[in-house]
This record gives C-alpha cells, sequence and structure tokens, in this order.
C-alpha cells in the first residue's frame, strides 16, 4: 500500500496538533520559560509546518493522484524491513537498555541499519562508532542527560 502524500501530511499535522494539545498539560517550571513542554511543542508544531506543507505541495503540483494504492508491490521492498528493524530495534532498545547500556545498544542497532541499507562493510562499523560517540556525547556531556552504562560498570 503506498499512500499520497495529501494523506501523509495529514497525517503529520494530526500529530503535530496531538503532540503540541498534549505538551500543554505538562507543568510548567518556576521562574523559567522553557519547561517541560518547550521542546514536544516545537516539535509538535515542526510536523504540523511540515504536513501542511507536503500537502500544499501536492495540491500545487496538480497530479490527480489516489490517495492510497492498495496494491503497488511497496510493502515488498527493502525500506519496509529497514523501518521494521528501525521499529522494533528501538523497543528492544528501550526495554534492555538499563541492562545493556546505551554505547552497546547504540552500536548493535545502527550496524544493524547500516548493513541492512547495504553501506560498505568497512564503512558499518565507523559509522555505527562515529554516530554513538557523537550522541553520547551531546547527550551525556553537552545536555547532561544520564545515559545507562550497562555492562560498562
Amino acid at each position: 500500500m503506498k499512500a499520497n502524500d495529501i494523506v501523509i501530511g495529514a497525517m503529520f499535522i494530526l500529530l503535530g496538533l496531538l503532540t503540541v494539545f498534549q505538551a500543554r498539560t505538562f507543568p510548567s517550571m518556576a521562574g523559567q520559560m522553557v519547561g517541560p513542554s518547550t521542546f514536544p511543542t516545537l516539535i509538535g508544531s515542526g510536523l504540523s509546518v511540515g504536513g501542511a506543507v507536503l500537502i500544499l505541495k501536492q495540491l500545487l503540483a496538480g497530479e490527480r493522484a489516489p490517495l492510497v494504492i492498495a496494491n503497488s508491490g511497496w510493502f515488498k521492498t527493502k525500506r519496509v524491513l529497514s523501518f521494521a528493524l528501525l521499529f522494533v530495534g528501538s523497543l528492544v532498545f528501550a526495554i534492555w537498555i538499563e541492562e545493556i547500556g546505551f554505547v552497546i545498544g547504540g552500536a548493535i542497532l545502527a550496524i544493524a541499519l547500516l548493513w541492512l541499507e547495504n553501506y560498505r562493510k568497512p564503512l558499518i562499523l565507523g559509522f555505527a562508532a562515529l554516530f554513538v560517540v557523537v550522541v553520547y556525547y551531546l547527550l551525556s556531556q553537552q545536555l547532561n542527560v544520564p545515559l545507562p552504562t550497562g555492562l560498562f560498570i
């Protein structure tokens, strides 16, 4: 099944609006302009604007395409497998992150995704290592997010 940009844009707008409205329920921090709802509100707003741009772009193109194509062969592509791996891998990562740790879990997930996307074999380990090091540095050192160490205790 393949969806038209109008359908995808509408889903992005809906997701963005739900994110903004949910973020409004977050408590504010006394004496601070930036609180727990700031980034979800920015992300939700960005999703909504992006969805509107998708819809507008499709409407301005003037093409009359069906909203959904049921038998397009799209589901047979490797992209669906990559998406499933990303979804399942992220779920497993979230469940067992305390046990395996951010570094090992992130590296395994990055290696699996890069391998599935047919990156050249020598580059996979380098890209995965660079990804994990950069994300770990940004989260733990710059944003002071406590990341689980897992097996590195």
